[in-house]
């Protein structure tokens, strides 16, 4: 199947090495960007066609398109993508609101083409064995878990950090997506959230000497503490921040009755798998990535959903799940207390 990507930034590379990999079943044949000196250097680096964005949704040779423009455009590019019967790839997240997604969700039907979207990282060889352990019943009937992404921002190293400040910015949309999805594959659907966010920092001082501007308006809030309420009972603390001083250290913990599993880093494809020993009382490794190389990059989703096609074995909840996971954030980000907690009554 041909793919035409809209979308020419930095992300771009990384799903190009991905897919170069599985070109026995599909090729990157054009590239467009709002941007044309973007689109110019990409299509050129790459030895693909440069067509502007509207030449790309017309194009009838292009199968699929993989959306990897802004965050703000991603509603905007897949839906004029599946009103010209184009499959779509998107970034996460799939769109910024409620409605938005239910009109992608319905346009996908009616137009009898499909709507995938990142993150994939779940279809990795980290993910899928913690999966195995979490299924062999070692650690017992699940009671709860922990998942969260705490560091503070991308201002000093990221070449155009200004949008992850705006809306559909922030770590809950940004990186939400990765804790958000892992954890519904694991323990099914959400039924019911509780939340706290604020934003502890109105402008961001940009420390990347590349970029041209020297600080940024946060639009957004940039720190989220959550429980999340699945439809089995269990219950998961979920946090992520882009205001705490510390280093990245990506958290996914599945607690059971007899022991407790560490997943690797859901932003991962690969990484370390650990469960606590409750002899030693020390968490032990199970799973060590065995990749030397590293062949695991962004783009495993778009060859998934080729492989699904071809095969006309398209699962209706892979379908679903980014819509499940956007309903979920949209909830979290409209959660309000009013600055108010609840009181706690002074007699026993």
């Amino acid at each position: 199947m041909n793919i035409g990507i809209i979308g020419c930034g930095a992300i771009s590379d990384q799903y190009m090495i991905g897919l170069n990999k599985n070109q026995e079943i599909l090729k990157v044949v054009a590239c467009a960007d709002l941007d044309s000196n973007k689109s110019e250097v990409f299509s050129k680096k790459h030895k693909i066609d440069m067509l502007s964005v509207e030449e790309i949704f017309v194009n009838n040779d292009i199968d699929i398109i993989v959306n990897l423009t802004p965050p703000s455009s991603h509603f905007e590019i897949s839906m004029k993508s599946l009103e010209n019967g184009k499959h779509v790839f998107s970034e996460k997240p799939v769109s910024l609101s409620i409605d938005e997604g239910k009109i992608l969700y319905t346009t996908m039907k009616e137009n009898n083409v499909y709507l995938f979207a990142a993150p994939d990282t779940y279809l990795g060889p980290a993910f899928k064995k913690g999966t195995e352990f979490l299924n062999s019943k070692q650690i017992g009937k699940i009671i709860g878990g922990s998942a969260s992404f705490i560091t503070h921002g991308v201002e000093g190293w990221h070449p155009n950090p200004e949008f992850y400040y705006k809306k559909g910015g922030g770590p809950l949309f940004d990186m939400g997506p990765y804790y958000l999805t892992s954890l519904v594959k694991l323990l099914g659907p959400v039924t019911q959230v509780s939340s706290y966010s604020e934003k502890n920092f109105n402008k961001r001082l940009v420390d990347n000497p590349e970029v041209k501007y020297e600080e940024i308006e946060v639009e957004v809030d940039t720190h989220y503490v959550s429980l999340l309420k699945f439809k089995s009972g269990v219950v998961v603390d979920f946090q992520v921040s882009f205001d705490i001083w510390k280093p990245y250290d990506g958290k996914l913990e599945i607690y059971g009755e007899n022991s407790s599993l560490k997943f690797a880093d859901p932003n991962n494809y690969d990484g370390e798998i650990s469960i606590f020993n409750k002899e030693t009382y020390q968490w032990e490794n199970i799973y060590s990535s065995k990749d030397s190389e590293n062949n695991y990059y962004r783009g495993l989703g778009v060859v998934e959903m080729v492989n699904s096609i071809k095969e006309n074995n398209v699962s209706e909840d892979d379908l679903f799940l980014p819509f499940h996971v956007l309903n979920i954030m949209c909830t979290l980000e409209s959660y309000d207390l009013d600055g108010n907690w609840a009181k706690i009554s002074e007699q026993f």
